[in-house]
C-alpha cells in the first residue's frame, strides 16, 4: 500500500487476483491497482456507540489499472 500524495484520500493500493472464473475480458487479470485516489477518508466523528447505525457517505473516486498475462 502507497500513501496518496492527496491529503484525505484513501491509499494507493495494489492486489493481486486470488483467482479468475470465465473466458471474459478479466479472466487473465493478475495485478488491480488503485491509483489516483481522492476522497474515501472515513470521518473523523467515528463508529461510536451513538452513531450505531448511521449512514454517512463519503465522496470517493480513483482509476483502477489491471494487469494480466495476454
Amino acid at each position: 500500500m502507497k500513501s496518496s500524495p492527496v491529503q484525505g484520500a484513501v491509499p494507493w493500493l495494489l492486489l493481486r487476483a486470488k483467482s479468475n472464473e470465465g473466458a471474459g475480458t478479466f479472466a487473465s487479470v493478475k495485478y488491480i491497482q488503485r491509483v489516483d485516489t481522492a476522497g474515501g477518508v472515513a470521518p473523523s466523528a467515528g463508529c461510536a456507540a451513538a452513531h450505531e447505525g448511521a449512514e454517512v457517505r463519503v465522496d470517493y473516486s480513483a482509476n483502477y489499472d489491471f494487469y494480466g498475462a495476454r
